[in-house]
C-alpha cells in the first residue's frame, strides 16, 4: 500500500480533484472538504489543509504516524539531482519477479498470500504480495513488471484486472473488491475479478473487458466496500455493449465481512452449488444499474425496465412511447393494470397454502397537465374500449329482441289469464346482462350490481382518478371516511363485499368475489390534496403503484405506432378474456390455482427475505407501501405469465407453472416500483422549497445540464424576483448538485458563467431506454443518438470536463 493509499482508507469520503485528492478534514469540523492529499515524486504523502490545521494533527485525528507518509524502504524511488535514474524510472529494478519477491521477504518475512496478474495472452504483469500481521492486520505489497524487468510497486495505469484471460469468453462475472474474495467466488464456480491497488484504486484499472456482459458487484460490508461497488458501477454503465451491472449485498455478513465470510458462515457440508444458487437467486431480485443511478439512491427516476417486458407487450411499449413521446412508464402501468383485468378473478397465483396472489393491480401515472399521460393513457385502453363498445352493441340489439319478446309474452300471458287455463303460463323472458369491462361510476353502491353481474370482475379506468378518490369522501362527514372506503380496500384483494342500498331492487347485494383493478392519470397537487391522513393510515396510498418521470419537453415526432403493434396487443387481449374459471363437483365456480416451478419458488423466497429486511427498518408509509408491494411481485408475476401464455411464448413449458422468468420480472418490477415509491412520497410530502428546487433541477436538465442565472430567470416563473435565480444556483452548487463554469462573452460582450449539473444529481438520463430495447431482435441504438460520451459517462459530452 503507498503513502497516499493509506492515507486515503483513513478519509472515505475522498474524490479525486485534479491531480491529487480533496476530503474533509478530519482535524475540524469540516462541511466542505478543505483538506488537500497528493504524492510528491518520492511516493511521499503531501497534506495540507486550507483551514490551516497542522499535518500534525490531521495525523492524530486518523491514528496514523509521520512515518505513514513516506513509502517504506523497499518501494522507495532512487533520486538523482532531484528526479529520478533514467534506467529505472520507477524504482529499484530486478530480473524476475522471483527476485523481487524475495527481495520484500527479505525485509517483511515470509509471504501469507500472494496473487498473479496476467494480461490478455496469459503473461504475467504484476503481482500482490500479502503478510497476515499478528495484530490481525495485513501488509500489501504490489510488485509490476515493466520493460527492462520488475520492480517494488504498483503496475502502469490503466492496471489489468484480475483473472483477465477469463473474461473475453466469460458471459457472466462477479466483481469482488480483493483478490482473496475474488478467489472465493471462482471456488462457487464463478468468473471473478478485482481490481488492483484496493478500494480506492478502482478507477485505475481498465474495466473494458466487461463491456456488453453481466455483472455482478458484491461489495464488503462496510463504507469502503460500498463505495468502491459504486464506483465500479458508475464506471461500467456507460460502456458500450453496455454490460447489465448489478450490485448484490450479500445477507448476513459482518463488519467489514465479505464473500469469504459468507462462505465461511455455510460451514464445509454445504455444496458449492448450494451457495452458488444462492448469489444467483439472489441476483434475480436486484434491479440492474441504469445509466449511473442505483436502486438505492434517494432521489432521481429510474427507467422502468421495459426490457423485462414479454413480447408483443415490450414492442408495443417501445413504439408507442416513441410515437407519443412519453415515457415508458405513462404506458407501462395502465397496460399491466388493462392486462390483469383481463385475467380477472380466473386465476390466482398460490404462494403457499392458505395464500394465494389475485390478478388485481391498482396503479396512478401522476403528472402535470401537458404532460403526455392522457394520450399514453387513452392508447394503452384502447383495445378494452373497442371491445367495451362492441358489448354495449350487442346488448343494443339484444335489447330489442328482448323487448319484442317480452311484448309477445304479455300478449300470451294475458291470453292464458283469460282462458283460465290449466297449463303452466308462459314463461317469461329475461332481460340480457350486458358483458361489463370498464366502468367509471366509482360509488360502490353504483358498482355492486355491475359486479354481481360480471364476476371476473371490472376495470375502473379514469383518464383522471381524482374522481375515484373523491368518491370515497360523497357522503362522509367532515374529516371521515365515508363506508365505501372499507370496501374499496377489501376489493384490493378480491374479498366478498356486502351492498345495503336504499333504493333499487334487491336492496342488498353480495359479491363473493369483488375484484376490481384500478388505472388512471392525477396531477400531483391533486393527489397531495386527495391523499388525507384517513387514506394513509387506511392504507389506501399503500395500494398503489405509482410513477411520476420528470416532465420533459414535448418534441415533435414523426414516429407512428404501426398497424401490427396495436392488432397484436389486440389479440393479445382477446386470448386473455378466453380464460374461464374451475368449476368444482357441486357446480361452482372458483379461481384455477397456478404455482411455482423450483427456480420460480427459490426466486421469491430469497426476495421475500431480503424485502422483509428492508421493511424492518421503515415505518409510517413506507412500511405500509413495502406490506403492499410485497405480494405485488407475485401478483406482477402472474400476469407476466399468463400474457407470454397468450402470446403462445414457446419457452413457456406449462401454463399451470409460473417459471423463474416470470417471477424475474414480476420482482424487478416490484423493485422498481418500491424506488419509485419512496421517491414519489419523498415529494408528496417535500416542502415548498424543496418542490421549487426539485423543479428547478428538472429545468435545468431539460435544457441539457447547462443554464445561466439569466436564462433560470427567464424560464422559471417562481424565480422572476432580481438575484433569486443566482441565489437558487448557488444553492445547488452548496450541495454538489453543479458547478459554475466560466464562459468566454455573455450578454454585451461580459463575460459570464454557466452552471452545470454534476452527473450524479441528473434526475433521469436525456435518452430514453427505448433506444437500446430489442424490440425484433435489432439493437436500435445503433440508429439513435448517444447522450454520452462512451467512455468517459458524461451526460453532456460537448461541455468542458467537470473537476471529479
Amino acid at each position: 500500500m503507498t503513502p497516499v493509499d493509506r492515507v486515503l482508507a483513513k478519509l472515505p469520503g475522498a474524490k479525486k480533484s485534479g491531480k491529487g485528492w480533496s476530503a474533509r478534514c478530519p482535524a475540524h469540523e469540516d462541511r466542505n472538504p478543505s483538506l488537500s492529499v497528493s504524492e510528491g515524486d518520492d511516493g511521499t504523502a503531501l497534506l495540507k489543509c486550507h483551514s490551516g490545521c497542522t499535518t500534525a494533527a490531521i495525523l492524530a485525528a486518523v491514528d496514523l504516524t509521520l512515518r505513514d507518509l513516506f513509502p517504506d524502504k523497499a518501494d522507495a524511488v532512487p533520486k538523482r539531482k532531484g528526479k529520478p535514474y533514467p534506467n529505472a524510472p520507477f524504482g529499484r529494478l530486478f530480473a524476475t519477479a522471483c527476485e523481487t519477491v524475495a527481495e520484500l521477504e527479505r525485509n517483511h518475512g515470509k509471504r501469507s498470500a500472494m496473487w498473479t496478474y496476467h494480461d490478455a495472452t496469459a503473461n504475467p504483469v504484476g503481482l500482490v504480495v500479502r503478510w497476515n500481521r499478528s495484530d490481525g492486520k495485513k501488509d500489501i505489497r504490489p510488485v509490476s513488471r515493466h520493460a527492462n524487468g520488475w520492480r517494488i510497486g504498483s503496475m502502469p495505469n490503466p492496471r489489468t484486472l484480475y483473472g483477465l484471460p477469463e473474461l473475453e469468453t466469460a458471459k457472466r462475472v462477479i466483481v469482488t473488491e480483493g483478490e482473496k474474495a475474488a478467489d472465493a467466488a471462482r471456488s462457487l464456480g464463478f468468473v471473478a475479478t478485482t481490481s488492483a491497488g484496493g478500494s480506492q484504486a478502482a478507477e485505475k484499472s481498465n474495466w473494458q473487458s466487461l463491456a456488453g456482459k453481466e455483472v455482478w458487484i458484491l461489495p464488503d460490508n462496510d463504507t469502503p466496500g460500498r463505495k468502491y461497488a459504486d464506483t465500479v458501477a458508475t464506471i461500467l454503465v456507460p460502456f458500450h455493449p453496455a454490460p447489465v451491472v448489478k450490485v448484490l449485498e450479500l445477507p448476513n455478513l459482518p463488519e467489514g465481512g465479505d464473500i469469504v465470510d459468507w462462505i465461511e458462515a455455510h460451514g464445509d457440508a454445504t455444496e458449492p452449488s448450494v451457495m452458488r444458487a444462492e448469489i444467483e437467486a439472489l441476483a434475480r431480485t436486484v434491479e440492474p444499474e441504469v445509466g449511473g443511478h442505483k436502486p438505492n439512491d434517494a432521489d432521481g427516476f429510474q427507467l422502468f425496465p421495459v426490457d423485462a417486458l414479454p413480447q408483443p407487450v415490450r414492442r408495443f411499449v417501445t413504439k408507442a412511447a416513441k410515437a407519443v413521446g412519453c415515457d415508458s412508464s405513462y404506458l407501462v402501468l395502465p397496460l399491466l393494470t388493462a392486462l390483469a383485468s383481463a385475467i380477472g378473478t380466473t386465476r390466482r397465483l398460490e404462494l403457499k397454502r392458505g395464500w394465494s396472489a389475485p390478478s388485481i393491480i391498482w396503479a396512478a401515472i401522476i403528472g402535470e397537465s401537458g404532460s403526455m399521460k392522457t394520450p399514453a393513457f387513452k392508447l394503452v385502453m384502447k383495445p378494452i374500449y373497442d371491445r367495451q363498445r362492441k358489448a354495449f352493441e350487442r346488448n343494443t340489439d339484444a335489447m330489442k329482441q328482448y323487448e319484442a319478446e317480452l311484448a309477445c309474452w304479455e300478449k300470451c300471458y294475458s291470453a292464458w289469464k283469460r282462458g283460465k287455463s290449466t297449463d303452466e303460463p308462459p314463461a317469461k323472458p329475461e332481460p340480457p346482462l350486458c358483458v361489463r369491462y370498464i366502468v367509471s361510476d366509482t360509488t360502490v353502491e353504483a358498482l355492486a350490481p355491475i359486479l354481481a353481474a360480471n364476476p371476473r370482475g371490472l376495470l375502473v379506468s379514469r383518464d383522471e382518478l381524482s374522481g375515484w378518490l373523491g368518491s370515497f369522501d360523497r357522503y362522509a362527514g367532515k374529516g371521515k371516511a365515508s363506508g365505501d372506503s372499507s370496501n374499496w380496500l377489501s376489493m384490493h384483494t378480491g374479498e366478498s363485499i356486502t351492498v345495503d342500498r336504499k333504493t333499487g331492487t334487491p336492496r342488498t347485494i353480495h359479491v363473493p368475489q369483488a375484484a376490481v383493478c384500478i388505472t388512471g392519470g392525477i396531477q400531483p397537487g391533486i393527489l397531495q390534496r386527495a391523499m388525507g391522513a384517513e387514506h394513509r393510515e387506511s392504507g389506501l396510498l399503500a395500494r398503489l403503484l405509482m410513477a411520476y418521470p420528470p416532465r420533459k419537453p414535448k418534441q415533435w415526432t414523426e414516429a407512428q405506432i404501426d398497424a401490427d403493434s396495436e392488432a397484436d396487443l389486440v389479440r393479445l387481449f382477446d386470448r386473455l378474456y378466453e380464460l374461464q374459471p374451475v368449476v368444482n363437483d357441486d357446480g361452482e365456480t372458483r379461481p384455477g390455482m397456478v404455482r411455482l416451478s423450483a427456480d420460480a419458488h427459490s426466486a421469491w423466497t430469497a426476495y421475500y427475505n431480503a424485502h422483509a429486511k428492508e421493511q424492518a427498518n421503515l415505518s409510517g408509509d413506507l412500511s405500509a407501501a413495502w406490506s403492499k408491494l410485497e405480494e405485488y411481485a407475485a401478483r406482477l408475476a402472474l400476469v407476466i405469465h399468463f400474457t407470454r401464455w397468450a402470446a403462445n411464448d414457446p419457452t413457456l413449458a406449462d401454463v399451470n407453472i409460473v417459471d423463474v422468468e416470470s417471477m424475474s420480472a414480476g420482482i424487478r418490477f416490484a423493485t422498481w416500483f418500491k424506488r419509485e415509491t419512496s421517491r414519489v412520497y419523498a415529494i408528496l410530502d417535500e416542502s415548498e422549497a424543496d418542490c421549487d428546487q426539485r423543479r428547478l433541477l428538472e429545468w435545468i436538465e431539460n435544457r441539457g445540464g447547462s443554464v445561466t442565472a439569466r436564462e433560470v430567470q427567464q424560464g422559471c416563473r417562481w424565480l422572476k424576483a432580481p438575484g433569486s435565480a443566482e441565489a437558487a444556483l448557488d444553492v445547488l452548487f452548496k450541495e454538489n448538485r453543479g458547478v459554475w463554469i466560466a464562459s468566454p462573452v455573455g450578454q454585451r460582450g461580459h463575460p459570464t458563467r454557466r452552471f452545470v449539473l454534476s452527473a450524479s444529481t441528473v434526475i433521469a438520463i436525456p435518452s430514453e431506454i427505448e433506444n437500446t430495447v430489442d424490440v425484433d431482435g435489432v439493437d436500435e441504438s445503433e440508429t439513435q443518438p448517444e447522450h454520452r460520451g462512451p467512455h468517459d459517462g458524461r451526460l453532456f459530452p460537448d461541455l468542458p470536463r467537470l473537476p471529479d
